[in-house]
Formats: structure tokens, C-alpha cells, sequence
């Protein structure tokens, strides 16, 4: 079972590590952010030579989303910023939408 990660531990040697919030196999034990439905999160990370490079690749991964849908088993779509700590640019997924 996957789940999304976060800036920052609370071990000062990882820079990131799990965010409980979602990490479906810790439901129960601690905040959700996840709707019952949710059985895994998949987290990408698209790295990239220019903003724009990133933005075309977020394009087409958001296509492939959403022509998958809820029967690929895409329930939902969201992305996080990080405070700006992992980079200098910040996209918008309404902006980058087909």
C-alpha cells in the first residue's frame, strides 16, 4: 500500500518522510485525509529541465488520469506544495488541465 510523503521528520538525517495523513494502512490510528473508498495513494514526482518541461509532463499525466476515472481505479487527483521548500516554481492543476 503506497502513500504520499512530506517534507520534513522528526529524524533530522530524512528529509522527508510518510505522511500519515495519507497512508491508508495507518487509518484508525491517526488522522485521515483519505475518504474509505481510498486504497492507496500514488505519489509521482516529475523532475524536469524547464518549467515548462514539468508543466507538459503534468499535462499528460493528468490526461492519462482522467481518461482512466474512477473505473482505472483514479478516484482522486491533488498535489502539494510543500510550503516551496522542494522548488522554486508552483503549478496550478486547474491550469494544467486537458
Amino acid at each position: 500500500v503506497r502513500s504520499g510523503s512530506k517534507v520534513g521528520s522528526r529524524y533530522a538525517f530524512m528529509r522527508a518522510s510518510t505522511n500519515q495523513a495519507y497512508c491508508p494502512t495507518l487509518r484508525g490510528r491517526v488522522e485521515t485525509a483519505l475518504d474509505p473508498d481510498i486504497g492507496s495513494v500514488q505519489e509521482i514526482v516529475i523532475d524536469g529541465l524547464t518549467s515548462s518541461a514539468v508543466a507538459n509532463a503534468m499535462k499528460a499525466g493528468l490526461a492519462a488520469l482522467i481518461e482512466a476515472g474512477p473505473r482505472g481505479g483514479c478516484l482522486r487527483v491533488g498535489a502539494g506544495n510543500y510550503g516551496g521548500q522542494l522548488g522554486q516554481h508552483h503549478y496550478h492543476l486547474k491550469d494544467l488541465l486537458p
